[in-house]
């Protein structure tokens, strides 16, 4: 009976299931699928993510396995503009994503992650900057490490060129929606600018100077 006790099948491996209703760009899909090669013919495909773990031999099934899925992860979830792996805020800020986090999402247990990740770091696939926020002078507050994936894991599958072009295109999508949101962020004080105006009863006072004065700036930048 082949498989052993962590549910691990030689013949039938198990891939990372992107969440449903989650659609990503098209470069984001193809390198998740041909990421799976490496399940096959490691010493060719990725030949520095099979000499991870210090050895000549091939590395072995169960551990390609949780590599092909956690980096699958990682990458269903890869900001294109930065190279950023993690979920951005609507404040604008960007949270990496937990161990746990990925763990449930590859379909792993948490130790099986941790050692996939520690070979995804080895390969130089994988760059982590842990977090943390210093509370006191001896007590730290730890987040989630935000992690970036190499440029050179598309290259390795001929990709290099798109994910180029891809990476302007995203850039390009931020640009475009960081303005809209300053757009609207002006017309919201302008607005509120002309309702005080609107609602006072003299056009005169150096209050209301100062508000026309506000909108003038506000209307010129």
């Amino acid at each position: 009976m082949e498989g052993n006790n962590c549910g691990h099948r030689p013949t039938i491996p198990r891939w990372f299931s992107p969440p449903p209703k989650h659609t990503r760009p098209k470069i984001i899909s193809k390198i998740i699928d041909e990421i799976q090669q490496y399940y096959v013919d490691p010493t060719s495909i990725i030949p520095s993510l099979n000499l991870a773990n210090g050895s000549n031999r091939q590395q072995r099934s169960e551990r390609r396995e949780s590599c092909v899925s956690v980096l699958g992860c990682l990458l269903h979830y890869l900001d294109l503009a930065s190279l950023r792996v993690g979920i951005p805020q609507p404040d604008k800020s960007f949270n990496g994503i937990s161990m746990p986090f990925i763990a449930k999402k590859a379909g792993l247990t948490l130790k099986r992650t941790e050692r996939a990740m520690k070979d995804l770091v080895k390969s130089g696939l994988i760059t982590v900057y842990p977090l943390c926020e210093k509370l006191t002078d001896t007590v730290y507050k730890g987040y989630a490490a935000v992690r970036t994936i190499s440029r050179k894991l598309f290259t390795l599958f001929g990709m290099g060129g798109r994910l180029k072009f891809e990476r302007e295109k995203a850039s390009a999508r931020q640009r475009k929606h960081t303005r809209k949101e300053e757009l609207k962020g002006k017309a919201k004080v302008e607005l509120m600018i002309d309702g005080i105006l609107a609602n006072s009863s003299s056009g005169k006072g150096g209050r209301t100077r100062e508000l026309k004065n506000i909108k003038e700036i506000l209307n010129s930048s």
